[in-house]
């Protein structure tokens, strides 16, 4: 898995929308950096936070209870003016499908891929539940959905 991600902060324009209570924003990849942005600057965004929503869930790979700081909190008034909050999960396309196991990985690397899906699909699943069990949507934006 390639590990070469755009990281650093992002200056906030609009830090009253924002309810990290900060000027500024970490991001963890170019994906995130552009997602905080449009925050920021989307009139019809009313309220966001980065890592401010804490799941519980189970992990497996673990063996034990944990946590799962959600990337995106959002409230924002849709095409029909009704306000909506959500979760969301900013992630590359490619990780979100289960690995592939080829000839020409090393086994570590297949062991890591699985891990790493295992995790991410536990995330998610308890993600859905808690957004749902509070009325709120629950979405995995990729590539596809950011620059649409």
């Amino acid at each position: 898995m390639a590990r070469n991600y755009h990281q650093g902060k992002y200056k906030l324009i609009n830090p009253s929308k924002c309810i990290n209570g900060t000027n500024e924003v970490r991001f963890l990849s170019s994906y995130e950096r552009y997602v905080w942005e449009w925050c920021d600057k989307k009139e019809n965004v009313l309220r966001w936070g980065v890592e401010t929503v804490v799941v519980p869930y189970y992990s497996s790979v673990k063996g034990r209870k944990a946590r799962y700081l959600v990337d995106l909190y959002i409230e924002f008034r849709d095409k029909n003016g009704d306000i909506k909050k959500a979760l969301c999960e900013v992630k590359p396309s490619a990780q979100c499908k289960p690995p592939r196991a080829t000839s020409n990985k090393k086994r570590t690397t297949i062991i890591e891929e699985q891990t790493t899906w295992v995790t991410n699909t536990e995330k998610w699943t308890a993600a859905e539940k808690y957004a749902k069990d509070r009325g709120w949507e629950w979405m995995i934006l990729t590539e596809n959905e950011i620059f649409s």
